[in-house]
């Protein structure tokens, strides 16, 4: 049997292996309550930065739609000239606030970004705010045209109208440009000897040099052509005793005009544009 004396260090040991793992759990404890709290803190923190900008959008709405009462109140008797100056400064002050909700609006979404923990809630608040915001946008643009309509000039003090507008100008020069590149074409007419001097044009195909064609040079010089819209210029007048298309076009999209009593050509018209260009935006003609 054990005595007493060999008993007691390992109740000693025993004590102190259970004092140190107790020590240990509570430490454990201890840092994850802190982390917690910060959690708690983080997110108290966040709660509150949103709040405070939901706040800001809500005042500011109530004082947009204040305004806008007054606007219409205001814009009832156009030819008052201090409510005119009045529908414009509030059509200003507006636009101020509309731009602050919008840079609100992109704090919370960064915000709701970087924050932690689930934010389902949140995120549909902010929806819903970004919703609202949207529609009172379109509501006073509506507002602005109306005021145009009683000669009141206010698109220039709106951000979204101007904005509107200047994004539909961009748009129209878009368009020209897409479609000017859509009916542009280049088109050279020379002497065949000159022409391949000047390598746009460049003999090709047929068997030990037998039976070669004309054909259009791959690396053709762009600045010997001339530049045209297909849409205005569709006749080019000439004087050949003879007269060969190289570039390859539709045989019914175009005209040779020969005088009877000399036979020489005077004239090459295009009497299809949309077809006679559809296989190349080039035209070579060559003449003697």
């Amino acid at each position: 049997m054990k005595t007493m004396k060999q008993i007691i260090p390992a109740i000693m040991l025993f004590a102190l292996i259970a004092v140190s793992c107790n020590r240990a759990e509570l430490e454990r404890v201890n840092q994850e309550n802190a982390q917690l709290k910060e959690q708690l803190a983080t997110r108290d923190a966040d709660m509150e930065g949103f709040m405070q900008v939901f706040n800001e959008i809500g005042d500011n709405l109530a004082d947009i739609r204040t305004r806008e009462k007054m606007i219409v109140k205001n814009s009832a008797t156009t030819e008052n000239g201090d409510r005119v100056t009045s529908v414009k400064d509030d059509i200003r002050a507006i636009d101020e606030m509309m731009k602050q909700n919008k840079e609100n609006l992109a704090r919370l979404n960064e915000r709701l970004k970087n924050s932690t923990g689930e934010n389902s809630q949140l995120k549909r608040m902010v929806e819903g705010l970004q919703t609202t915001i949207r529609e009172k946008d379109q509501e006073i643009v509506q507002l602005v045209s109306q005021l145009e309509t009683l000669n009141i000039e206010v698109q220039d003090l709106y951000s979204s109208v101007s904005d509107l507008r200047m994004e539909t100008i961009e748009q129209g020069k878009v368009i020209d440009t897409q479609v000017e590149e859509l009916n542009t074409a280049w088109y050279v007419i020379g002497n065949e000897k000159d022409l391949r001097e000047k390598e746009i044009i460049t003999k090709e195909g047929g068997f030990i040099g037998i039976g070669r064609v004309n054909k259009l040079n791959r690396d053709f010089d762009e600045e010997a052509f001339t530049k045209i819209d297909i849409r205005q210029k569709m006749v080019f007048n000439l004087d050949a005793k003879k007269l060969k298309l190289i570039t390859s076009h539709p045989s019914d999209s175009y005209l040779l005009r020969q005088n009877e009593d000399t036979k020489r050509f005077y004239r090459f018209e295009i009497v299809d544009p949309e077809a006679f260009w559809k296989n190349s935006n080039y035209m070579v003609l060559a003449v003697e």
